[in-house]
């Protein structure tokens, strides 16, 4: 059955985001989609304080 779910969401291009901190302090946010294993659409963004 999680086999069968998994290949349904590889299908659908997903979206998904990710926040982070670089060495220096710098706030990240990196949204994108994922399509079959591979990103596409992304988007950066440097978060303020």
């Amino acid at each position: 059955m999680n086999k069968l779910i998994y290949y349904i969401k590889q299908l659908l291009p997903l979206k998904y985001h990710s926040k982070y901190s670089l060495q220096n302090g710098e706030k990240k946010l990196t949204i994108w989609r994922q399509w079959f294993g591979r990103p596409f659409n992304i988007e950066h963004f440097t978060l303020m304080s």
